[in-house]
């Protein structure tokens, strides 16, 4: 079994990390703060780590303290944004992604991350969000079709 080891985890995660809780919380300091969080949370946790999968636990981890920091907050105005501040993601058009999934709802934003980043399917997706597959399934569907929409994508 695997143990975990903080500074790899960081030195290998970080940076998707970070991606992850910027697009959820569209604030870089609350994204860095979360992140910071969660790697804490995960050492002090590290005996119910079960050696596979530290990257889908990390994001599990993760997404519950960028989840009590939405709570926290609220709801934050788009005026509230600022500049739009580009999220690692390879390719193009950064930026207008970053901007289009600020415009999503935390739930939307939710949906859209656990799929495309992540990499879950709708039934996790459902488990995490206690919603049914079909639900999950219509919501992340409605949620891709706005974020297309706010791309500029009409296909």
């Amino acid at each position: 079994m695997k143990e975990f080891d903080l500074e790899e985890a960081m030195r290998l995660y970080s940076g998707r990390l970070f991606a992850y809780a910027l697009a959820l919380l569209c604030d870089r300091h609350e994204a860095e703060d979360a992140v910071q969080d969660a790697f804490v949370s995960a050492y002090v946790k590290r005996s119910r780590f079960k050696g596979e999968g530290e990257l889908t636990w990390l994001y599990a981890i993760l997404r519950n303290k960028c989840r009590d920091r939405l709570r926290r907050r609220k709801h934050l105005p788009l005026e509230q944004l600022g500049e739009a501040e580009a999220v690692d993601f390879d390719g193009e058009g950064r930026v207008a992604l970053t901007d289009a999934l600020r415009q999503l709802s935390a739930e939307e934003r939710e949906l859209v991350l656990s799929r495309a980043v992540e990499g879950l399917d709708y039934a996790a997706i459902a488990r995490r969000m206690r919603i049914s597959e079909a639900a999950a399934r219509k919501r992340y569907e409605r949620a891709k079709r706005r974020l297309a929409a706010l791309l500029g994508d009409n296909s």
